[in-house]
């Protein structure tokens, strides 16, 4: 299924919204999207929430052969999937642009920054290392798929705990957890992506929606240096680790500037929480209490491609106000509807009648037949 584009409408009206100081869903230029990470049973997953934004992470490992330029490294991968189930317009088993954009962009981010002690791998030179697999599964595309990933990646880093080996000889003995406790990954800095998209060559929003990601990469595609993404790459440090410029960011440096001072705060705050939880995770582990996913699973939720509306939030709407007003007039309406008309004759059902209110509640009012021959 191919790609559903934009309309020069719906283009029109973010550019035009956005310009104005306004955007979709009610937030503010530097405001994100709600944040949630939940770990499963085993060590190193983890699926990661960034508003309607849904993404796997698992880490495993394996000992291999170690690479001939350095013996005594372990080895780190990445490997990013997209499938039919985040977006409509993805193939199975097939590898897009996007994919291969998001696989050379982590591991710049993650192998490139040297984030990972890959030494502390090493189980004998030359001969046997850990390699870590990271296998990242999009489970929902609502737009910034880099910054989810990039926070799922390190959330899932950050909680693996390999087995422990033990070396008699020339035998290595791989314990399994009951035997031994495993050893947590060691990591220098926590480096995080940001996504901002540009607008009006000026505008810069944090943590794009789909459709605002959309009219970005339209625009860049399309020649107009007013747009284009961004994607910053910081610890919590506030050291640069990944700087990628598309659009008006590379002809304007003040947009450069702006991110970076806003991804270095935002950095911080989503290191923080993934400390946070990880702590947390922690301990409900050692009270043996039961951990899986299966406190995030709803019944009544939908895949946000899969609405045939767009909800706009506006900041001078009250929405108790509305409903106040809405159920006021759905009593009136109840009650002018049970009002008996003189000119009404009951041809049928002459011991009841139905009354339906408008909320799918009824009612049932018994007429006697002494009513009947008065009326």
């Amino acid at each position: 299924m191919k790609e559903v584009f934009l309309s020069n409408c719906e283009k029109s009206f973010i550019q035009k919204i956005i310009s104005e100081g306004h955007r979709l869903d009610g937030r503010n230029y530097n405001d994100s999207r709600k944040l949630s990470i939940t770990f499963g049973s085993g060590y190193g997953s983890c699926i990661v929430s960034l508003g309607e934004t849904r993404i796997l992470a698992q880490v495993s490992c394996e000992v291999v052969q170690p690479k001939q330029i350095r013996p005594n490294e372990g080895i780190l991968y990445i490997n990013v999937e997209i499938s039919p189930m985040a977006a409509p317009q993805f193939e199975a088993n097939r590898q897009t642009d996007l994919t291969v954009y998001l696989n050379r962009l982590l591991e710049k981010c993650y192998k490139d920054s040297k984030c990972i002690d890959l030494e502390s791998l090493c189980i004998v030179v030359e001969e046997k290392v850990w390699s870590l697999r990271v296998d990242i599964k999009v489970l929902n595309h609502d737009g910034n798929l880099i910054e989810c990933a990039s926070i799922a990646t390190l959330a899932s880093l950050a909680h693996f705990k390999r087995p422990d080996v033990t070396r008699s000889g020339e035998n290595v003995i791989i314990h399994t957890l009951a035997e031994k406790d495993p050893i947590p990954t060691v990591l220098y800095h926590y480096p995080v992506c940001s996504t901002f998209a540009i607008f009006s060559n000026n505008i810069l929003i944090s943590d794009p929606s789909f459709i605002e990601e959309s009219v970005c990469t339209s625009n860049s595609e399309e020649g107009n240096i007013n747009g284009g993404l961004l994607v910053v790459g910081m610890n919590q440090y506030k050291e640069l680790c990944l700087l990628n410029l598309s659009g008006a960011a590379i002809y304007n440096t003040n947009i450069a500037h702006r991110a970076t001072l806003s991804a270095a705060d935002k950095c911080k705050t989503i290191v923080d929480l993934i400390k946070k939880t990880i702590i947390d995770d922690d301990n409900l582990r050692q009270k043996r209490a039961k951990i899986n996913f299966g406190d995030i699973i709803t019944s009544n939720h939908l895949q946000s491609l899969s609405r045939k509306d767009l909800s706009i939030c506006l900041k001078n709407f009250d929405v108790k106000e509305q409903m106040l007003q809405n159920d006021t007039a759905d009593v009136m309406d109840v009650e002018i509807s049970m009002e008996p008309s003189k000119y009404d004759v009951v041809q049928s059902l002459p011991q009841t009648a139905e009354l339906k209110a408008k909320k799918g509640a009824s009612s049932w009012i018994e007429i006697s037949s002494e009513s009947e021959e008065e009326d």
